[in-house]
């Protein structure tokens, strides 16, 4: 399994790099997946104290489009897990690295568009989540606890799609991670279909031990049409709040768009999940 180290590598003048150093925040892997059926890249992130308390073991956050958000979310976990403040567990972070984001992220094959409305001619895509999940759960998960000290504990973050597979994960196979984070997720595809079955899914489950996390963008986008998402309202509003067992947290961002949202709504995620 190669490895490639990530650093962060500053350029000072000739006369003072003697004795430079790298500054190294996690390593590139890669594993082949038959699942998937393809080569799959990703990056690891270790905490600062990973090497010298050689007995403790870490929680472990897995973290969609990873190279996108790996940096940031490294750079929050170890302001707030170390020096002063100790207020959020250190976590070994494993960023998984996109090929195809609407083949991996949605849960059902759609030719729907933002608006709702499919266009003559179109071609359903998507609807690849379950086979995606059997690789994060099954192949990629199976190396890392066999890797590195982990404790059981498995924390699963994302941003659009990736928000929307997050909390497909959430409703449909709530077993695979305990705590989950979606930031601004894309309830509108195909037609807003899983917003409308998630009082179905929800019903008589026991979501005990679970934590949920939604992160919603609100500032206006008239460039952009998309749907009314009423039931999406009712779900965050009214379902979720009153699900058994589930400790569940909803912020709206009146200030951020959906492509601005992941950084501060990756930072009160945690606050409101671990302070």
């Amino acid at each position: 399994m190669n490895k490639i180290y990530i650093c962060l590598l500053f350029l000072l003048p000739p006369l003072v790099l003697w004795g430079q150093e790298d500054i190294c925040i996690g390593k590139k892997y890669s594993l082949h997946s038959t699942v998937l059926q393809e080569e799959r890249a990703y990056w690891v992130h270790l905490p600062d104290n990973y090497a010298t308390n050689v007995t403790q073991t870490f929680p472990v956050i897995y973290l969609l489009d990873g190279d996108l958000f790996f940096h940031s979310l490294v750079g929050i976990n170890r302001a707030f897990s170390s020096g002063r403040r100790k207020d959020i567990p250190s976590f070994i972070i494993v960023g998984i690295i996109s090929t195809d984001r609407t083949r991996d992220f949605t849960p059902t094959a759609s030719a729907a568009g933002r608006d709702g409305k499919i266009p003559p001619g179109a071609v359903p895509k998507g609807g690849g989540s379950d086979t995606f999940s059997r690789f994060l759960t099954e192949e990629l998960r199976g190396v890392i606890d066999g890797s590195f000290r982990t404790n059981g504990q498995n924390m699963l973050v994302g941003h659009s799609f990736g928000g929307l597979f997050t909390l497909n994960t959430f409703f449909k196979h709530t077993e695979l991670f305990d705590t989950y984070l979606a930031l601004d997720p894309s309830l509108w595809w195909d037609q807003r279909r899983l917003s409308k079955e998630a009082g179905i899914l929800v019903k008589d489950k026991d979501f005990e031990g679970k934590s949920l996390y939604v992160g919603v963008a609100t500032k206006p986008r008239p460039d952009r049409a998309t749907m009314n998402l009423t039931d999406s309202d009712s779900l965050f509003a009214e379902i979720l709040p009153q699900t058994k067992g589930l400790r569940f947290f909803k912020k709206s961002f009146p200030d951020e768009t959906h492509g601005t949202i992941a950084i501060p709504g990756i930072l009160d995620g945690f606050r409101q999940l671990f302070w």
